[in-house]
């Protein structure tokens, strides 16, 4: 059983404490490797949430699940691939257990010098999405699950009396759905939650309500900066975001659409960019005819931020499309107009990472132009204040 960081109940001056601290930071990514709706609104929570810090007791409900009574602050906390890793270092609480981090926002933790031990993590499973084992999580013993059991469910064949059994033994289940869009196919089943309802819910959970104000103050600062340097509604450009990785000679492309509730591309949404299968959303993997009808003005790679460097995105999908004699069609291609951003793991960091990488990129003009790496982006340049960050990570505010 990995061993359990004290994690204060007091109010939220007291975060120093906590596990997020900072050591000599590199650039990661350099050295290895108006929107729709915008939410500058502060979230509302539940009826049945306690925002009373030094609560004894209080009660959380994050849909789908049943309201769920703390008797005590969590202390330790377990995740899947997805954006509660972030939400949890954000408010510097570093993860008891997790599954395989190959594509897990580290580098943005590096850059600012926010430890991330990989030691002190129980693994839940082989891989991102693979390999789970229950025994797995009763040796993690985590206060809180923030899984949503769809989620998990996705990866084992779990009934309701194995999730139970698990609770009954460690803590509950307490994640939600939030990453991708409702579609056609999935309009029935929409994310709940924006990233900052749900990271509402989470700072509510381990009572650090104030922390989290601090980081809708940051948001919203960032977000006046944005919107103030967009053109006019009709001057921002068409992207199709595609996920899963882009490989551009297998000629196979999944495109995600663009929404408030989508959380893997609202970066494209944040700059209030224009989906170009708006109206006609494909339902499964496309091919190059169906780019090349919409024709878009920017190709997103949605995810590539976090989990390529800029060397290995020109490598494996800016140059490979200008090779393509089909990829050479289109004017995203033409004009150099191939970008990234964050995805899987969008929580706050990782957020406003991409938001001001993504702006840049299609607004040089604007915020300034794009060096390339997440970690060259010259101090005189940045769209916000990292060293603020990492004081509200800490509880400095």
């Amino acid at each position: 059983m990995v061993r359990r960081r004290q994690i204060l109940a007091g109010s939220a001056g007291l975060l120093a404490s906590a596990l997020a601290g900072c050591t000599a930071g590199g650039s990661a990514d350099s050295e290895s490797t108006t929107p729709e709706k915008s939410e500058t609104e502060t979230p509302t929570g539940s009826a049945t949430e306690q925002t009373t810090e030094n609560a004894s007791q209080y009660t959380v409900e994050i849909e789908p699940n049943d309201p769920y009574t703390f008797e005590a602050v969590p202390e330790t906390y377990g995740v899947v691939s997805g954006p509660f890793l972030d939400m949890g270092m954000a408010l510097g609480i570093h993860p008891s257990a997790t599954t395989g981090l190959e594509r897990a926002p580290l580098k943005f933790y590096d850059l600012l010098g926010l430890e991330f031990d990989e030691s002190r993590i129980t693994k839940l499973a082989s891989g991102a999405e693979s390999g789970f084992d229950k025994e797995n999580f009763y040796a993690a013993d985590a206060d809180v699950w923030l899984i949503a059991r769809a989620t998990l469910g996705r990866y084992v064949s779990w009934n309701e009396s194995d999730y139970e059994e698990v609770e009954s033994q460690t803590g509950p289940f307490l994640g939600t759905t939030l990453r991708f869009a409702p579609t056609a196919a999935v309009s029935n089943e929409p994310n709940p939650y924006t990233l900052y309802e749900a990271f509402e819910k989470v700072a509510t959970v381990f009572q650090r309500q104030q922390q989290f104000q601090a980081w809708q103050s940051f948001h919203d600062d960032l977000m006046s900066t944005i919107e103030s340097g967009l053109p006019p509604e009709d001057e921002r450009p068409t992207v199709a975001a595609i996920w899963r990785g882009v490989s551009p000679d297998s000629g196979q492309f999944r495109v995600a659409p663009l929404h408030r509730l989508g959380n893997n591309t609202k970066s494209y949404v944040r700059v209030g960019m224009k989906d170009a299968f708006e109206g006609r959303y494909p339902e499964g993997p496309i091919g190059y005819e169906e780019l090349i009808d919409v024709d878009p003005d920017y190709i997103g790679a949605v995810g590539a931020l976090t989990s390529s460097t800029h060397e290995e995105f020109v490598d494996t999908v800016v140059e490979p499309f200008e090779n393509n004699e089909s990829g050479q069609r289109l004017t995203a291609v033409q004009e150099g107009n191939l970008i990234r951003s964050g995805g899987q793991y969008m929580g706050p960091i990782v957020d406003t990472f991409s938001t001001e990488a993504v702006a840049k990129m299609v607004y040089p003009d604007q915020f300034g132009e794009w060096p390339g790496a997440v970690g060259d982006v010259p101090e005189d340049q940045q769209l916000f204040d990292r060293e603020r960050l990492v004081d509200i990570v800490n509880g400095n505010f």
